[in-house]
């Protein structure tokens, strides 16, 4: 997409004018700002010598005690308001006379100061400040201390300017200010512009000159000159360049004629150059069509006895392979048989233990029915006693105070003979959990003594499978270890087959190898032919071409 371009009279516009406005604008914000600056310490310093004055004038009445608000002093108070200057005095914050006036148009007499200021001037300092409401207007003040005899701090001396004059005075100078920019703005832009319009009026020449050019018309001349010594070079430069070009296609015109009848005879030549390399093609190949089939023939043979030689390869390293396999098998296979007999072994060991077992069970049954019956004799024993303890309690209690510690000695025996009825039934309680628990174990044995039994005879058939297995490994063995002799030997008599293949596969190769060398000549120097007429033809369609583009320029 074409973009849009800016005309040239604009672009130096531009280019001038807008520097100018920066730099305007910038100059005037200065200036506006110096002249505020300098109106307002203007403002403060006519202030401050109002304020003085103010003092200086009540300054003796105070310090002789006869400070009164009568004419003199009014008119003294008002001698500034033609100079739109108010004055006031204060007798510590209490406006003591003043020139301000309230709304109701009294004078503004015992009011107080803001807030604060007070505070500042009794220390010796002088208060400035914009904005201070007074009576409902905002004023530039200041405000300086008074002092008394004793050059104690007594009151203050007040001046003040309306801000709205102060505002209205920057107002107008802010106004020329802008004016005076408006107007030196305006002026350069017209030197600007005119200038613009000189400069570009030659520029335009120049590229309409130019175009004519760019579209072959060489007999034209520029009509328009400069006072400006770049713009008068380049006009001069044009004029050169047109001059340079009329010599150089009337040069190249002639030069383009003698080009195309070199270019016609060389073509000639070549065209029968190339007829006579065609017929020497045509036999070459035929010659190399033969040696590559006999090639050819040779290759898949080669190749044939090649895969026949990896097959053999591959069926003996098989055979290897297959052969190591068996004889880890069977090595594994010892192993095994090794491994099973220890396990009948130790099943035959498990057979006597399970029956060790049982009958340790047995003979702890025996024992636990000799603990039940002395269980039963505690019991009986318990029982007897507890009667006899009863009776010796009646003849105890029959025989009165001279029985009583016989009648103690009944009870501890019958408690005794109690516990032990009760610690013998606890022993038969458990001794028949343990009885039920010793039969369960007997028959848990006997299922064990009946599980090992099958086992071992499970090992006595594995056993026998195991031995039926080594022999028919042993036998495969054999029978891969004849196999691999005789791939050894068709190994070898591959080998020999491969060698005279190789050997007629070498001179089919070389004739072959010969006619392509041959071929390979011929085409090149075809190609170079080829590359020749090519390289013919181009140069004269470039010589066309460039008499075509001189064509384009008229003399």
């Amino acid at each position: 997409m074409k973009k849009h371009k800016l005309p040239f009279l604009v672009t130096s516009m531009l280019i001038g004018l807008i520097p100018l406005f920066v730099a305007s604008a910038t100059i005037s914000l200065v200036a506006i700002y110096k002249m505020k600056s300098n109106l307002e310490e203007d403002v403060y310093l006519r202030l401050q010598a109002a304020s003085a004055a103010v003092r200086e004038y009540f300054e003796w009445d105070i310090h002789e005690d006869i400070l009164e608000v009568d004419d003199a002093s009014l008119a003294f108070i008002d001698s500034y308001s033609n100079q739109d200057i108010e004055l006031t005095l204060f007798l510590q914050d209490v406006r003591f006379i003043t020139s301000i006036y309230k709304e109701d148009g009294e004078r503004n007499i015992g009011t107080k100061s803001s807030e604060g200021i007070w505070e500042t001037v009794k220390q010796g300092k002088d208060y400035y400040a914009a904005g201070t409401v007074i009576g409902g207007k905002k004023y530039y003040v200041c405000y300086i201390p008074v002092y008394g005899s004793s050059n104690e701090i007594v009151g203050m001396a007040f001046a003040g300017i309306p801000e709205s004059i102060v505002g209205d005075n920057i107002a107008g100078n802010t106004k020329t200010i802008v004016f005076v920019f408006v107007c030196v703005a305006a002026i350069c832009a017209a030197a600007i512009i005119c200038v613009g319009l000189k400069i570009r009026k030659p520029i335009v020449g120049i590229a309409d000159y130019t175009h004519l050019l760019s579209r072959g018309s060489l007999g034209v001349d520029i009509a328009n000159a400069s006072a400006i010594k770049e713009i008068s070079t380049l006009i001069d430069s044009a004029e050169s360049l047109q001059g340079n070009l009329k010599n150089i296609i009337s040069k190249v015109d002639d030069k383009t004629e003698r080009l195309n009848k070199n270019v016609k005879m060389i073509h000639s030549g070549i065209q029968t150059s190339n007829e006579a390399t065609e017929g020497i093609v045509v036999a070459v190949n035929e010659l190399s069509k033969g040696s590559v089939h006999i090639a050819e023939s040779v290759q898949s043979t080669a190749e044939s006895m090649q895969n026949v030689g990896e097959s053999i390869l591959s069926i003996a390293e098989s055979a290897v392979a297959t052969e190591k396999k068996a004889q880890e098998i069977e090595t594994i296979s010892s192993e095994a048989k090794d491994n099973l007999a220890l396990l009948m072994d130790a099943n035959k060991n498990t057979v006597k233990i399970s029956e060790d077992v049982v009958m340790g069970i047995d003979e702890a049954n025996e024992a636990i029915e000799h603990i039940r019956k002395a269980a039963d004799a505690i019991t009986s024993i318990a029982s007897q006693t507890s009667m006899l303890a009863l009776n010796a309690s009646i003849e105890a209690a029959r025989a009165g105070e001279a029985g009583s510690g016989f009648s103690v000695v009944a009870t501890s025996i019958q408690t005794l003979a109690g516990e032990s009825d009760r610690s013998a039934k606890e022993i038969k309680t458990i001794i028949d959990e343990i009885i039920e628990k010793s039969r369960n174990n007997v028959q848990l044995a006997n299922h064990i003594k009946e599980a090992v039994d099958s086992e071992g005879n499970a090992l006595a058939t594995v056993s026998d499978s195991f031995d039926k297995v080594n022999d028919k490994i042993h036998i495969t063995v054999d029978n891969i270890h004849d196999i691999s002799k005789e791939i050894d030997a068709l190994n070898q008599d591959k080998e020999k087959v491969l060698e005279e293949v190789r050997s007629l596969s070498a001179v089919s190769e070389e004739n072959t190898a010969s006619c392509e060398e041959t071929t390979n000549s011929i085409k090149e120097l075809r190609e170079n032919i080829e590359m020749i007429s090519c390289q013919t033809t181009d140069t004269n369609n470039i010589s066309e071409e460039l008499k075509e583009a001189v064509a384009y320029f008229e003399l």
